[in-house]
């Protein structure tokens, strides 16, 4: 399909909600076609393949959501971003198959397309064909995995795909303002909201609103058994003049059109069903900042509509109970999904989604059919490739007619039973439109109304027996690891794993300790068959262990570790990460009897070393050199931006072997995801003054004959590329660009990384290049270190703090800090 060509990861991301419930849902059935999303548009106009072709590669490239994979780390998902991926384009030519075969053909080819799984390890996970189908007119058919894609990214692909195709054939650039920022950006943000306690009121309104609610689904032809989907639709073409009779009915009621379509759409369940509480879910589009619009990516969320309807009443009334539902849910939207399951944390069931069965979805086509030059854009109606729901219902109008197609799964409902509701919706939705007073009960359902088998409530008579295992050391290990991956007691663990409050993303986790200690990680297909103690230590005691993979030690070390300053041999050390040469002046500045070193990467095999390892294994075997020259010393750390997290997971690491850590210094250092709880507004206006900040601090620098007018302009990318071939500012060294790739490397292996809280002393240093910062005043750290954490301001520039105006301070807290610890060892 495409050639990739994968470089460099240049980011890596903690991954949405929404995406950890598809990567789930892929665990349990690979390859799952329920989570691809088929678009089917037709392009109409003079436009080559390569034309179109190179569309969608700048597309591609200015989205970093289309060049993702997803990678399995200690049982969570994380993102990864690739800096190129080659798009290719797929071009079947039908133009030689006779005119009346060729929509059969298209159909066929977009089924093939559609169903195609992906692979979540490659990045790009979208793909692209192209079908002539006349001189001037030509089918797309667009597959893309549900992780990076929602229904409203399909009109920004609809639109970035015009502008740039009508730029492409015009030779002018597209009309497309910078992004603000990246769906990476975005799951940092929402990971920290999430832990804000942000949330904590809308948890409220949901756990209120959604109270005692059992679990709702039609009468069911057949039993749930752990089995692949059967992915079946169902198409009905809605009369002319429904999106006008809709639109005019809601106006009269006072409601919206979606409210409408809520109303109609809980009757129809409650006479097919013959249930008064009514439940199912919609989706929003999540996107609740400007900034958001622009993106490609997943961001929509499920909301449960709860509904009590009164077959009593009237269908008018019972819309305007419908109509608060919606705008009290809209109101509370931003709780994911998954986080709202393990709120209320009801009884689970490997074989069906939590709280919800049923899925309904009521609009407009995302697509914005219109020219964009000589090429116009249509939309027309795609293939679904499944549904991870029982039963999903679409109604979509575009500018041919609406149309509401039905997708379900047909080892559980026949052909006939969804047609019967199909019918039955649409009576309703006429009753509804015709402003009928008559009560809901007059509608006659078209099927008898059947109490639907609960598969959480099973007869004890009919449920077999399990072996009774013998005895071994597997299943008390187990049991201990579940009451710690539970936080349960170990004797309150015998059970179900989701009975006891897992779930998706605890089971992932629990399975991947579970590889760890035992050598063998069953599925977790197998694990949902029987998720239970017994049922994982069968699983354990019948499969071989998997044989440990043999590592071979690295052939030096990642980190040198040089003394920049002596001192007696029970003096403490202040040990400074990388930069050396920022730090060699604390050698002449810091007076007491304090040893002061640098642990850093000296060249480019260590940092290939470095990236290649990883952060923690890195740092174990950092602390182990320090420990080699330190042991027994008392120690004092500090870093710059980055190395300030190196310091401080350093710290942590020292302590774990047992050496006395008296202090960590950081300067500049922001906690991973700190900045993305500002908008993508004022990271931009910050950015500004930033720049006006640091213009003014130069010119004072050159004002004061301090620095020269070659290294004023220097400072900045542009005026560097200006002077160079003037020869009026000096190249990088191999060692400043050793410095700036080894920042970019930590700052990857740290963005997302989970730093566990540190209760020993801590300062922060802040210099006037941080024109914005947190609310906690500790640059996000505030969860993490103690309430006491001092801050000291700093007159000075970032890594001109090392250098000039702000080194004093830093030199003389530090020095303080030392004599302290002289003081605490001569007392």
């Amino acid at each position: 399909m495409k050639a990739l060509q994968q470089q460099q990861v240049i980011g890596t991301f903690p991954t949405s909600v929404t995406q950890k419930r598809c990567w789930f849902m892929e665990q349990i059935h690979p390859g799952n076609k329920g989570l691809n999303l088929a678009v089917r548009w037709e392009l109409h106009g003079p436009v080559t393949s390569d034309l179109v072709q190179a569309a969608f590669q700048k597309i591609v490239d200015r989205h970093e959501i289309l060049r993702t994979r997803f990678i399995e780390k200690d049982g969570d998902p994380l993102q990864e971003v690739v800096a190129h991926v080659d798009f290719k384009l797929d071009l079947v030519d039908i133009r030689k198959v006779s005119e009346k075969d060729r929509a059969a053909r298209i159909d066929s080819i977009a089924i093939a397309h559609s169903e195609e799984p992906f692979d979540l390890s490659r990045p790009c996970l979208f793909r692209v064909a192209m079908v002539p189908i006349e001189s001037e007119r030509a089918a797309l058919l667009i597959s893309v995995h549900n992780s990076v894609f929602d229904g409203f990214s399909i009109g920004v692909l609809g639109h970035e795909l015009g502008t740039h195709l009508e730029g492409l054939m015009a030779g002018t650039d597209p009309d497309l303002p910078d992004l603000a920022l990246q769906y990476g950006d975005y799951s940092m943000w929402l990971a920290d909201y999430e832990a804000s306690g942000a949330m904590d009121q809308e948890k409220a309104y949901w756990k209120k609103t959604l109270s005692g609610m059992e679990y709702f689904e039609l009468p069911l032809d057949r039993p749930r058994v752990p089995a692949e989907p059967d992915h079946r639709s169902l198409a009905t073409e809605l009369p002319d003049d429904f999106e006008t009779q809709l639109a005019e009915t809601a106006k009269e009621l006072e409601t919206s059109v979606f409210a409408l379509g809520v109303a109609a759409f809980s009757a129809a369940l409650e006479r097919f069903s013959g249930r008064s509480d009514i439940s199912f879910a919609i989706q929003v589009a999540g996107r609740t900042d400007v900034d958001l619009e622009p993106l490609i990516g997943i961001f929509t969320n499920p909301l449960v509509m709860r509904l009590d309807v009164d077959s009593a009443g009237s269908l008018t009334d019972h819309s305007r109970v419908a109509r608060d539902v919606v705008n009290g849910a809209l109101a509370h939207q931003t709780l994911p999904f998954d986080k709202l399951v393990q709120v209320l944390n009801p009884p689970r069931n490997p074989l069906r989604i939590p709280l919800v069965s049923i899925m309904f979805n009521l609009q407009r086509a995302f697509l914005n059919e219109r020219a964009y030059g000589d090429v116009e854009l249509v939309s027309v109606q795609s293939h679904s490739p499944g549904t991870l729901y029982d039963l999903n219902v679409n109604i979509v109008g575009r500018n041919s007619g609406w149309r509401m197609v039905i997708d379900y799964n047909a080892n559980l409902l026949d052909t006939e039973t969804v047609q019967a509701f199909s019918d039955l919706l649409l009576e309703v939705f006429q009753t509804l439109m015709r402003k009928d007073a008559s009560p809901i009960s007059s509608i006659a359902p078209t099927r008898p109304s059947e109490s639907p088998v609960d598969p959480l409530k099973l007869n004890p008579a009919a449920v077999v027996a399990k072996p009774v295992l013998p005895p071994s050391t597997t299943r008390p290990q187990l049991a201990m690891l579940w009451a710690d991956i539970l936080a349960l007691p170990v004797d309150q663990v015998d059970g179900g794993f989701f009975d006891l409050g897992g779930y998706s993303v605890l089971a992932l986790q629990m399975l991947s300790r579970v590889g760890e200690t035992f050598g063998t990680r069953p599925s977790l297909h197998a694990f949902l068959n029987d998720p239970t103690l017994d049922g994982l230590t069968a699983m354990l005691s019948s499969t071989e262990p998997a044989p440990t993979p043999q590592v071979e030690p690295p052939a030096q070390n990642i980190w040198d570790l040089a003394e920049l300053k002596p001192a007696s041999d029970a003096a403490p050390v202040l040990l400074t990460v990388n930069q050396p040469f920022l730090y060699h002046a604390l050698g002449t500045e810091i007076h007491s009897d304090c040893a002061v070193a640098n642990v850093g990467i000296a060249d480019r095999a260590q940092l290939d070393m470095l990236q290649n390892t990883g952060l923690d294994p890195a740092i174990e075997q950092a602390a182990r050199l320090v420990q080699n020259h330190y042991g027994g010393r008392e120690i004092m750390l500090c870093g710059l931006c980055v190395d300030g997290r190196v310091a401080l997971r350093l710290a942590q690491h020292l302590q774990d072997l047992g050496e006395t850590v008296r202090c960590v210094a950081m300067i500049d250092t922001w906690a991973p995801g700190a900045i993305y709880k500002f908008s993508g507004f004022q990271r931009k206006r910050d950015k500004w003054r930033i720049r006006m900040r640091r213009l003014r601090y130069y010119l004072a620098l050159r004002w004061h004959g301090e620095i020269g007018t070659a290294d004023l302009l220097s400072q900045y990318n542009l005026a560097r590329r200006l002077l160079a071939p003037m020869k009026l500012a000096s190249p990088k060294t191999a060692t400043a660009e050793l410095v700036d790739d080894t920042v970019d490397v930590l700052v990857n292996l740290t963005r997302t990384y989970q730093f566990a809280p540190y209760d020993g002393e801590v300062v922060l240093f802040v210099t006037r290049s941080q024109a914005m910062t947190p609310k906690d005043g500790v640059l996000g750290w505030s969860e993490l270190l103690a309430a006491d954490t001092a801050v000291y301001p700093v007159n000075g520039w970032h890594g001109d703090s090392l250098m000039r105006s702000g080194f004093d301070r830093i030199s003389q807290v530090l020095d303080a800090k030392a004599a302290r610890v002289e003081s605490d060892r001569a007392g």
